[in-house]
């Protein structure tokens, strides 16, 4: 066989890995996503409302909610970092890393034009808010922030799951 016949097939080959490793890609960001929506659609199904959530956790989540944003208006990723869980923290080790990913993964939250508070609700696994933020660009994005309690009581956010709002635009 000459070396001109296994070049066609090494291409096929190189493209068929190329495509398999696009396809792994949006696998996982169709099952994140999906996983998003299952989360805001359990709250929804529950019909929780903030009177489901004891007032001083309200104010707490939101406090905390807010004092990230601030954070990561300022660029201090020290104390955006503060407030992450400790499953948060394994995943990103360092505050700079953390702030990396959420100025480029989620730059509605590290730098929105505005956002306002929604519902709170209790889930299985502790309580959650319901973002609405509107980002640099104008697009509407709804977020759900979850919370776990630490064993002093301290709420940390164990992650921001955002879904933009239909392609509406501010």
């Amino acid at each position: 066989m000459s070396r001109s016949t296994n070049q066609p097939r090494r291409a096929q080959a190189r493209a068929a890995k190329a495509d398999d490793g696009i396809s792994i890609v949006r696998i996982l960001a169709t099952g994140l996503l999906a996983l998003a929506a299952l989360i805001i659609a359990q709250m929804s199904a529950a019909q929780a409302s903030e009177a489901d959530v004891p007032a001083p956790t309200v104010e707490r989540m939101q406090a905390i909610i807010t004092s990230q944003i601030a954070a990561f208006r300022a660029d201090d990723a020290e104390a955006a970092y503060a407030f992450a869980a400790p499953g948060i923290r394994s995943r990103f080790p360092s505050a700079s890393r953390f702030a990396s990913m959420v100025q480029n993964g989620y730059p509605a939250v590290y730098s929105p034009q505005s956002f306002s508070f929604q519902e709170a609700a209790l889930s299985d696994t502790g309580p959650a808010q319901t973002v609405e933020f509107i980002g640099q660009d104008g697009q509407v994005w709804l977020g759900l922030y979850t919370f776990e309690e630490a064993m002093d009581g301290d709420l940390a956010i164990t992650g921001v799951f955002l879904r933009r709002q239909n392609a509406r635009q501010i």
